[in-house]
């Protein structure tokens, strides 16, 4: 039993030291060269791709715009939503107002 103790002890004591150099190594040497490279890339993707993607965007916008409807266009689109937002109203007062037929009391709801 004394073996197997030792034998445990010595294999976690080895991981833990094991995990404690690799995190040293990844911060003083991995890490910075990591983050520098990676800066980089951002740094070249900026410079290689971003004019385009602006020019694109410009592009975009000016194409909106100029497909914009004209202004009666927009003015008969008004009056017809507006029209059928009345005629929806008007038709849910009708529906309101109307007299609902009675049933006669004491006749149950479902008769099967």
């Amino acid at each position: 039993m004394n073996t197997l103790l030792t034998i445990l002890a010595t294999a976690v004591l080895s991981s833990i030291i094991t995990l404690m150099i690799a995190i040293h190594y990844f911060r003083r040497y991995a890490k910075p060269r990591y983050e520098k490279s990676l800066t980089d890339a951002i740094e070249r993707f900026k410079a290689e791709v971003g004019p385009e993607i602006e020019a694109r965007v410009k592009q975009g916008v000016v194409d909106g715009i100029k497909s914009l409807p004209t202004r009666e266009v927009l003015r008969d689109t008004t009056r017809t939503i507006a029209k059928t937002g009345l005629d929806i109203v008007g038709n849910g007062l009708k529906i309101a107002t109307r007299p609902r037929p009675r049933r006669p009391s004491g006749t149950p709801l479902d008769e099967d």
